[in-house]
């Protein structure tokens, strides 16, 4: 098993734990969800839009496992740490 491969899985997985605590950090300070689809999931199950968010987080988890190049995976990796990082700086500047 390849322990790079591993690593940004595993990275994914924290990049989705992350953007849910930012978001909802955000929440909390009176800003609205960008994404249309997850202010309408938000909208919908009230707390509870985490629940999807994490599924959503798993699937990508396991498509990527089954990838068999560890770069595609690297760039999917670095794509989902934009939202977390956009969240920081949102939080930042509202303190």
């Amino acid at each position: 098993m390849n322990w790079v491969k591993v690593l940004l899985v595993l990275s994914v997985l924290f990049f989705g734990c992350a953007d849910i605590a930012t978001t909802n950090k955000i929440l909390e300070l009176g800003f609205r969800e960008a994404n249309p689809f997850m202010q309408a999931v938000q909208a919908w199950l009230g707390v509870w839009w985490l629940i999807p968010k994490l599924g959503a987080t798993l699937v990508v988890m396991a498509l990527l496992w089954h990838s068999k190049n560890v770069y595609n995976i690297a760039l999917v990796a670095a794509f989902l740490s934009t939202p977390v990082i956009n969240n920081l700086l949102l939080i930042a500047g509202a303190n």
